[in-house]
């Protein structure tokens, strides 16, 4: 697939079938994301994908926190609209009345989603070393953004979301990581049930005018 293709292409799965991806596959796409540019070639991420047995022993350890009420504690805060720009936050607002709808029309389908990582058959948790500084967690978003292309130009959809990384200890224990690590992001990896109107929906983009600046 085209560059331009994926770019455009590429959305947010929130249904995901249930048949596996290929390890090799996997392989493929984080090899193309290792591209990414970064700060003095620092490359500070690592990646972890929960696969199998250890997703699945993911997922149930998440459900018994949630049923227990155990209070989440993502290793990079949590933020709500009041904490961003007038600007971002009027976004935030509009997505959430256009996407408010969607959720009304097959609310079954969303909670259970949410409730179980997305149904994914993978996701790749992007890991930092303890104490990442502001540049490190760019260069973070720019592979992420990457892994997430080169997916979708392989045929993966993907779905980057704060509920893959909310229980960062149980992802850590599960996975083997070091206790240093800082669970930064969470990418859920799969096929898409195309049928489901989670899927078609598509987030509305602010017009270019408005963003883009050009000085002579």
């Amino acid at each position: 697939m085209e560059t331009i293709k994926a770019i455009h292409t590429r959305h947010s799965v929130r249904a995901f079938k249930d048949d596996p991806i290929e390890p090799q596959l996997l392989t493929m796409i984080v090899t193309d994301a290792q591209q990414t540019p970064s700060w003095g070639n620092s490359q500070p991420w690592q990646v972890y994908i929960a696969t199998g047995h250890a997703l699945t022993n993911i997922k149930q350890h998440y459900a018994t926190a949630a049923e227990q009420g155990i209070t989440e504690d993502a290793d990079l805060a949590k933020v709500h609209r009041g904490d961003f720009s007038a600007f971002a936050s009027q976004n935030m607002g509009h997505w959430v009345g256009t996407f408010r709808p969607v959720i009304d029309s097959d609310p079954t389908t969303y909670w259970d989603s949410r409730a179980n990582l997305y149904r994914a058959p993978a996701i790749a948790y992007l890991v930092l070393d303890a104490n990442p500084n502001s540049w490190s967690i760019y260069d973070l978003g720019a592979f992420s953004q990457t892994l997430m292309l080169a997916a979708t130009a392989r045929g993966v959809q993907s779905v980057p979301s704060y509920e893959l990384v909310k229980y960062p200890a149980i992802v850590r224990n599960a996975l083997g990581m070091p206790a240093d690590k800082v669970v930064a992001m969470g990418i859920a990896l799969g096929y898409e049930k195309p049928e489901k109107p989670l899927n078609q929906f598509r987030t509305d983009r602010v017009a270019t005018p408005q963003v883009l600046h050009i000085i002579n």
